[in-house]
């Protein structure tokens, strides 16, 4: 059985506004190109993640169900445009808090490739931060820096290394074969 690809996306400041703690549905903006690029991904063969991190729930700003509540709004929203998502991934944890599924840790990375069998070097994460770069890197795939969000200040970072770079998820889904 061949290995499929795979886009590995961040959430906040990627498929949606990044307010800062994005918990409740009214905070909750998804960008009007998602459904559009995330079905021209999935046409080229693309299986489709979200890994996110999602400290405001140990910090109490909000629940895993809260999470779950925007998660099925963004499940709807994409429905239209013929896309499900194969599985997102949250951490719920701090920078501080020991563990090992925050970003940039590949766990949910290596965790998706064993159950879905895929070829993490022909696979991509997109997002707008560090960490979605050196989940990238310490995983395998290739790293596509979105200016979306947080990425315009990421890309002028020291140390920021990413293989390609586009204005919005959009421009990334027309792009990547």
């Amino acid at each position: 059985m061949s290995k499929q690809r795979a886009i590995f996306l961040d959430r906040d400041g990627v498929i949606n506004e990044d307010h800062g703690y994005v918990g409740q549905p009214e905070r909750f903006e998804i960008f009007s190109y998602v459904g559009e690029a995330l079905r021209l991904l999935s046409q080229k063969g693309f299986l489709l993640f979200i890994v996110t991190n999602q400290s405001g729930v140990e910090r109490g700003y909000y629940t895993m169900e809260d999470v779950n509540r925007l998660h099925d709004i963004l499940t709807e929203h994409l429905k239209p445009f013929g896309v499900s998502l194969a599985e997102i991934y949250v951490s719920p944890y701090r920078e501080s808090t020991p563990n090992d599924l925050r970003k940039p840790s590949p766990k949910f990375v290596f965790m998706a490739a064993e159950k879905y069998n895929l070829d993490l070097a022909a696979s991509y994460v997109l997002g707008d931060r560090q960490t979605d770069l050196k989940m990238a890197h310490n995983a395998g795939c290739r790293a596509v820096l979105l200016r979306s969000g947080a990425g315009k200040e990421t890309e002028k970072e020291e140390g920021a290394k990413f293989d390609l770079v586009f204005d919005t998820l959009l421009e990334a889904a027309r792009a990547i074969l």
